[in-house]
């Protein structure tokens, strides 16, 4: 399997977690305060995004179409989340921080990674 397809597997994997299981993956990335309702709202939300992110990537993976714009949007998405980390910083327990920080940074840096290998389009 090709380090793409892997990349959209994950985040697939991880957004169906966040949707199905919001006061679990909210435990998990952010401390009892997590489990809240308000915040399982915005994991479902997460959750949605990453399977739209994924399933956009894996299906032009299939047809042979542009994955950039797909990649760029998950970038974009991970980039938020660390804004959201660090705006939340001060009110998050230390290992939580440091687990959505290293969540958060290896997701961007996968897809700038693979937004690096990618051939220059067509067009250009």
């Amino acid at each position: 399997m090709n380090p793409l397809t892997l990349y959209a597997i994950g985040r697939l994997i991880f957004g169906a977690a966040a949707l199905a299981a919001p006061a679990q993956a909210g435990r998990m990335l952010a401390g009892a305060g997590g489990a809240a309702p308000d915040a399982q709202a915005f994991l479902r939300g997460m959750g949605g995004r990453e399977i739209g992110v994924a399933l956009g990537l894996l299906a032009m993976i299939r047809a042979g179409g542009p994955v950039r714009p797909w990649l760029i949007a998950g970038v974009l998405a991970d980039s938020g989340d660390l804004a959201g980390i660090a705006g939340a910083w001060p009110h998050m327990p230390p290992a939580k921080r440091r687990l959505g920080l290293a969540m958060a940074s290896a997701a961007a840096a996968a897809g700038v990674t693979l937004l690096a290998t990618l051939p220059p389009d067509p067009e250009r």
